[in-house]
């Protein structure tokens, strides 16, 4: 099977709407991978569920490589957030290839007198007996909610959460001030950073970001040990043939060191993190346990 692929198109599904950087990282490298192959790679977007819906459909497709599926955190987040899951990523998915990681930056209002992570753990317990500094997301159980989470949890401070549906309401408010701060995804805060319209205090990687290179990381700025990036990876279903998914992977981790791919990739503040199938499925794992202990930490497991 692994020599003769592929013999028809391919598709991908992207389980986000059409026009973020899920869709951009899944375009470009469907686009590439259709050059390799010569055969078209269809991007197909389904959204919905937090990224279950369009994960299950190609958990539940034929292993023979012709459905993929770009997948984010959220494949190792959900299990524990949802009652109940359609698929199992450990058992139903085929690990792939990782693809690369997006940072978060933590946002506080240009009048803020927040200028640093330790302002904003002195303003926390400065608001303890009020339930702490007011943070935004774009809605509970979401990356933005669970990174401000790891957070609070890591730095032992007191933190407020105020959901909204979507992060474009919270980062509103948090440009009038109405809270105090918010963790947002680095593509879409960098505008409003460099407007004048928020101020950035530190990013969530363990390196710094060209982008924001006078930005230091919570890890430097007085939480050690503190690292969060949104990762994308490309699984196909279960019970992949093993020469299939190494052929498959081999080829996408071609398309990753691309340079055109990698500066399409930063233009979305994205690092190429390619990866064996091996290496994806330790990532998942260690991923999955560690978002175990921070949702019931929080003690939202099975809120939605």
């Amino acid at each position: 099977m692994a020599q003769g692929y592929p013999t028809k198109p391919i598709q991908l599904i992207v389980p986000f709407a059409a026009g973020g950087a899920a869709d951009i990282i899944g375009r470009t490298i469907a686009e590439k991978l259709g050059q390799i192959y010569g055969q078209q790679v269809i991007v197909d977007n389904r959204a919905g569920a937090g990224s279950n819906i369009g994960i299950n459909a190609a958990a539940k497709s034929a292993p023979d490589g012709y459905t993929l599926v770009l997948a984010s955190i959220a494949v190792a987040v959900n299990p524990w957030l949802f009652k109940s899951m359609p698929f199992d990523p450990i058992k139903d998915l085929t690990p792939l290839t990782l693809a690369l990681e997006t940072p978060n930056v933590v946002l506080v209002p240009a009048s803020s007198s927040i200028k640093n992570i330790k302002d904003l753990i002195v303003l926390s317990k400065e608001k303890a007996k009020s339930g702490g500094a007011t943070y935004g997301s774009a809605g509970i159980g979401s990356s933005l909610h669970l990174a401000a989470e790891m957070f609070r949890q890591q730095a032992n401070v007191e933190l407020t959460h105020v959901p909204y549906r979507g992060s474009s309401p919270a980062l509103t408010d948090l440009m009038s001030g109405r809270i105090d701060l918010m963790f947002d995804n680095a593509s879409t805060a960098l505008p409003q950073v460099q407007g004048g319209s928020v101020r950035a205090i530190a990013v969530t990687t363990k390196q710094r970001i060209a982008a924001l290179p006078d930005v230091p990381t919570i890890d430097e700025s007085g939480v050690p040990g503190f690292e969060l990036a949104n990762w994308w990876a490309i699984f196909g279903p279960g019970q992949m043939q093993p020469a299939l998914a190494e052929r498959i992977s081999a080829d996408i981790r071609k398309i990753l060191a691309d340079p055109d791919v990698q500066k399409r990739f930063a233009d979305v503040s994205g690092r190429v993190i390619a990866s064996t199938p091996q290496e994806l499925a330790a990532h998942l794992a260690k991923e999955s346990a560690k978002w175990k202990q921070i949702v019931d930490a929080a003690g939202i497991r099975g809120s939605q």
